[in-house]
């Protein structure tokens, strides 16, 4: 049996030691979020054979992971090691499952987990937006920058009661038009980017914020998960400002995540709506995970 114990703060530093070995990076797995959403989905650790495995007691409960070098790892002893026939693991990396010997992966399932894969783009290419499969975005940000009196700026400390604010007011107009699940997992995500903000010099954050008449009516809040990978953690926007998604996240990359070569904008959830408007920005790839299943 793998040693889970309750997720601490105390467990950044081994953690984010485990997630730098991995050979790739997902969002999914960076130490913000796990520690991020600890509030609403209870999480277990795992220290064992050099790798880190990640149990939730949220709403859908089960092991993931792993986190570590994947290439030092004898796969054949630790999974059965730690498994039985009938063990389901989550969200497993497509990298690291490629990794599994031949005759391991015949004693196991694998099916993808498509709703959990992440999206990851070109930063120049989302900050250029050129060429005819870019045309609606860039007319969508033409229209915002030539229609309103705005200002972008990065989001300092002294921002963040007016972010918090503006957070308000965007989920009460949101609140309004949702089912209680999807109300419930805004709230989650509410206290989520409560979190960051207060545990802002904790995690390599940056953060934009645009305004119009000195109000803020979008803003980005983003992870570096390396020294080539932005994550999209969270982004706001009132919709009644036209254009306004696409400039903030066409703005906050031109602004601030131009050094970076990859921006990662998570998973889709599996929402239809949301994987449209992921797919239509154009990845570059998709970061794939799999459910594993033990046979034998």
């Amino acid at each position: 049996m793998l040693p889970f114990r309750p997720l601490t703060w105390e467990d950044k530093e081994p953690y984010t030691a485990c997630y730098q070995r991995c050979p790739v990076r997902h969002a999914e797995y960076s130490f913000f979020g796990l520690w991020g959403w600890k509030e609403t989905v209870p999480l277990e650790l795992a220290f064992e054979d050099g790798l880190c495995w990640v149990r939730s007691r949220g709403p859908q409960p089960g092991i993931c992971g792993p986190l570590g070098d994947w290439d030092a790892v004898d796969w054949s002893s630790v999974l059965p090691g730690h498994f039985a026939p009938g063990d389901v693991i989550y969200d497993v990396p497509k990298e690291a499952v490629d990794r599994f010997p031949e005759g391991l992966r015949a004693r196991l399932s694998l099916e993808e987990e498509r709703e959990q894969w992440e999206y990851v783009y070109s930063v120049q290419e989302l900050i250029a937006l050129k060429g005819s499969k870019y045309a609606h975005k860039r007319n969508r940000v033409r229209a915002f920058v030539s229609g309103y009196e705005w200002d972008y700026l990065p989001m300092l400390p002294e921002d963040f009661p007016a972010v918090i604010e503006f957070q308000e007011r965007w989920r009460a107009h949101r609140d309004s038009t949702l089912t209680a699940n999807e109300v419930s997992s805004l709230y989650d995500e509410d206290l989520a980017i409560r979190t960051a903000l207060e545990r802002w010099d904790d995690f390599p954050f940056l953060g934009g914020l645009l305004k119009v008449e000195d109000e803020i009516i979008a803003y980005t809040i983003a992870e570096e998960l390396d020294s080539q990978t932005l994550d999209i953690r969270f982004e706001k926007a009132f919709g009644e400002y036209a254009g306004s998604y696409q400039a903030i996240n066409q703005l906050f990359l031109k602004n601030q995540g131009a050094a970076y070569t990859w921006v990662n904008r998570e998973e889709d959830m599996g929402e239809l709506g949301l994987r449209n408007a992921k797919l239509s920005y154009n990845p570059v790839r998709m970061l794939e995970k799999y459910r594993v299943t033990v046979l034998a």
